[in-house]
């Protein structure tokens, strides 16, 4: 399962903005930068359905994790469904765009570890409730 389109990031202006103003939290195995939205760098035609979330995701593998792109996809798969059972949840009048990136030590880990510490990168950047 994907996210929808209203919640992807598109586009390697947006990429370059998210690394350039976002903030950065970091645990062993994953970051995630967070940064203010800018929809002046997004195509005018996926701004028209704001109906889901105020949130855009990114999640980026990449090769140094793992070379093969079938495990680099079923990472990518795993945690687009998390984000989407999470994220879809949130009430915000604040848009933000988020950039989750795996470290290459990740692969030794399993998915639902990756998974704790998403949550606990997204709890310490203000997105989730603590008691996850």
């Amino acid at each position: 399962m994907v996210l929808p389109k209203p919640m992807r990031i598109n586009g390697y202006k947006c990429f370059d903005y998210i690394h350039k103003k976002g903030v950065r939290y970091n645990s062993s195995s994953i970051f995630i930068k967070v940064a203010p939205a800018n929809p002046s760098l997004i195509n005018n035609k996926s701004i028209k359905d704001r109906s889901i979330n105020s949130f855009r995701c990114a999640v980026s593998i990449s090769n140094k994790v793992s070379k093969r792109a079938v495990v680099r996809n079923q990472f990518r798969r795993i945690f687009h469904e998390h984000l989407q059972k999470r994220l879809l949840k949130l009430k915000t009048s604040k848009e933000f765009w988020i950039l989750i990136s795996l470290r290459p030590s990740s692969l030794d880990k399993g998915p639902v570890i990756l998974l704790r510490e998403v949550d606990k990168l997204l709890s310490k950047a203000g997105f989730l409730n603590d008691s996850l």
